[in-house]
């Protein structure tokens, strides 16, 4: 099992030992570390498959070696230097490798684990930022936008532009959380398009509204890096790809690209996904978190399904009506044992997840982090979560003692 610990980073004081699973979320007030944590467990993880799928003794040297390990963390994900100090902390323990880094001027030390040797997968990496409406917000964003150093916005442009790319007006995609809207990409006048109405209309994303902006790409992105993402020869479409592949022919005396095709997908094609989304409440309706959330790990269960390897997603979020919904996916797996046909009709199959496969974390404000699955009563406690409601309801109270005081 993946775990990470981080001390003294940001307003982060201490996490203790952070668990993960397949489904992870991160939830409380504004500014109290929910996207460093999953900055830095997705860094950890990127630098862990770096090492998987290339020169492991190359890569690690890299990366122990010139506070290399630091300095494209801070980088690549916008962390400011005065996030760090002498007393910052990161222990990362990984399927292949552990990590570990100490203070702000030291070079992260890289094991690998007793797994390594075995059976290695490639896994594709992920993160949605909170920043993906962008793509639709600003027109031609991808020849607009220009970064100094390469960072987290503009990757997510980068993959954005590749992925869209498999959606034509023939292959559309239903933005599930919106009724009656598909997504395409018209590669002739390389526009983004939506249509409405079972396509007698179609609009360009510039003019929807700031949750279909929001959704979009991160429905699409879902959909494509639980899916299609895995059919490595669909996959192989660039120059780049095909010299490799033909290199790969020529070095193992194979005779046919199919033969090459075959290497390339059992040494380098993905057998997972990992995805690392920002706030998937942005913008949206609760009855609309609610059909994203369903959509998202109906999307990972697939995946999973697909491959035989688990996939997984950790996500950062601020709304109560996540959890509950993720409460009602939890429910629903208990109660599709004992009748899965009936549970059918209220949630969709496969939908379902096991209380044993989640984790999710409060970030309190003291910079601790509190576990809040309630294994006892299987679900995720909203305790923590209630205390807005109680406030407002203790604030509604005492204005109802001076309205009525005198009556």
């Amino acid at each position: 099992m993946t775990s990470i610990v981080i001390k003294n980073v940001g307003p982060i004081v201490d996490t203790g030992l952070l668990e993960l699973s397949r489904f992870n979320v991160f939830i409380g007030k504004q500014s109290t570390g929910k996207s460093t944590i999953m900055k830095i467990l997705c860094f950890c993880k990127w630098i862990e498959k770096r090492v998987v799928m290339g020169d492991d003794n190359k890569v690690i040297y890299n990366y122990t070696h010139y506070l290399r390990f630091l300095r494209e963390l801070k980088q690549f994900h916008r962390l400011n230097d005065n996030f760090f100090n002498a007393k910052s902390e990161i222990h990362y323990s990984g399927k292949y490798v552990s990590i570990d880094l100490v203070g702000s001027r030291n070079n992260a030390k890289i094991n690998l684990s007793s797994n390594f040797d075995g059976n290695r997968l490639n896994t594709k990496l992920c993160f949605i930022p909170s920043e993906r409406n962008l793509v639709s917000a600003i027109k031609n964003l991808d020849r607009a936008y220009r970064s100094n150093e390469f960072d987290v916005l503009f990757n997510h442009i980068s993959e954005w532009g590749e992925i869209k790319r498999n959606y034509s007006e023939e292959r559309s995609i239903s933005l599930t959380v919106v009724n009656n809207m598909e997504y395409y990409y018209d590669t002739k006048s390389e526009q983004d398009f939506i249509k409405i109405e079972s396509g007698r209309k179609k609009i360009d994303p510039f003019y929807a509204s700031s949750g279909v902006q929001s959704v979009l790409p991160l429905v699409v992105m879902t959909d494509y890096l639980t899916g299609p993402v895995f059919d490595a020869r669909a996959a192989i479409t660039n120059f780049s790809f095909r010299n490799f592949i033909q290199e790969l022919a020529s070095k193992n005396k194979l005779t046919t690209l199919d033969n090459a095709l075959d290497e390339f997908t059992q040494s380098y094609g993905y057998k997972s996904t990992q995805l690392f989304i920002e706030e998937p409440e942005q913008n949206l309706f609760p009855e609309s978190q609610q059909a994203l959330i369903n959509f998202i790990v109906l999307s990972i269960n697939n995946a999973t399904q697909k491959t035989k390897h688990d996939s997984s997603v950790s996500m950062t979020t601020h709304s109560p009506y996540v959890i509950t919904a993720l409460n009602v996916l939890i429910k629903a797996y208990k109660a599709a044992k004992i009748d899965s046909e009936k549970t059918s009709e209220i949630i969709p199959k496969d939908s379902g997840v096991s209380i044993d496969d989640v984790k999710a974390y409060y970030l309190c404000e003291d910079g601790t982090l509190a576990n809040i699955v309630d294994k006892e009563i299987g679900i995720i406690s909203g305790v923590e979560l209630d205390m807005a409601s109680e406030i407002v309801e203790n604030k509604l109270s005492l204005l109802d003692d001076i309205i009525y005081e005198n009556e």
